[in-house]
């Protein structure tokens, strides 16, 4: 009798549980863009003539904390935007020519912008 309860519990207890949708943000997009920074390298203005490049086009990426509570701006946040943007353009590479501080408005408590040129390098080598 005992045995014939355990099993009948166990059964509703199993078919309690069939309707239940398990939902993961594990799909190959959120990978694609999580990894997506990775597949820009930053070079230095000075590393260019050392490289055969092609100018794409111009990124900017930007930070902003929005609510008291937000974290704050954050420079590195601002160009990873910007490598984001570069992958978007399908580059490789990224130069770096400003990033900028603003001061509080409307919409941001602190927010910083970074200018850069999304470039694509021959992986083959120098010019």
């Amino acid at each position: 009798m005992m045995r014939f309860i355990l099993v009948l519990g166990f059964s509703i207890l199993l078919s309690a549980c069939s309707h239940f949708e398990f939902s993961s943000n594990m799909d190959k997009d959120n990978f694609n863009q999580y990894f997506k920074p990775s597949q820009v390298i930053i070079y230095e203005k000075s590393e260019l003539n050392k490289l055969d490049y092609a100018f794409i086009g111009a990124v900017e990426g930007s930070s902003c904390q929005a609510e008291e509570n937000d974290r704050a701006a954050d420079i590195k946040q601002a160009r990873t935007n910007a490598r984001i943007k570069a992958a978007d353009l399908y580059a490789n590479g990224i130069v770096f020519q400003s990033c900028i501080t603003f001061p509080a408005d409307a919409v941001c408590k602190s927010n910083i912008i970074c200018y850069g040129q999304a470039i694509h390098v021959d992986p083959s080598g120098k010019e």
